[in-house]
Parts: structure tokens; sequence; C-alpha cells
């Protein structure tokens, strides 16, 4: 039941996070579009300004999947207590 409460509450962050981004991703993309029309533009400064306008979905993120990651790891350890116990 805790296996399963982690891995849900952990892909909720993930696709909460997702869609959160997602609503910036336009504005994000129009940046760097530009910044590939505009000859003698420094890329590597926009992708480093993307990255920084994107760092706040770093920690939600990896968050989720440690929370799913543990969760999968508690039910692997559930299963191999029932089977190894029988059909006590």
């Amino acid at each position: 039941m805790v296996a399963g409460l982690l891995y849900v509450v952990g892909l909720i962050a993930v696709l909460a996070t997702l869609v959160v981004a997602g609503f910036g991703a336009p504005g994000l993309l129009q940046m760097v579009n530009s910044a590939l029309d505009t000859p003698g533009s420094d890329l590597l400064a926009t992708f480093v300004d993307v990255a920084r306008l994107l760092q706040w979905a770093v920690l939600p993120f990896v968050g989720g999947l440690v929370l799913m990651g543990l969760g999968r790891i508690v039910m692997l350890l559930g299963a191999i207590n029932r089977a190894l116990r029988g059909n006590a």
C-alpha cells in the first residue's frame, strides 16, 4: 500500500512538473528560434538562459522520479518476501 502511494505521488510530481514547464515552453522555443535565426548570436548564452529559466523544474522532476523508484523497490521487496514465504 505504501509502495503504491509512493509511486503515485512520484508520478503526480513528475507529470505536474512537465505540465507546468510545458506552459512556458512556447516562449523558450521562440527565444531559441530567434537566436538560431539571428546571424552572429551567441547560442551558448541562449541555451544557458533557457537552462536558467528551467532550473526550478529539476528538483521536483528528479524528486518524483526518486519517489517512483523507491515505490518500485518497495514493491519488488514485498513480492520477494511473499515469494519466499510461500503459501503460508
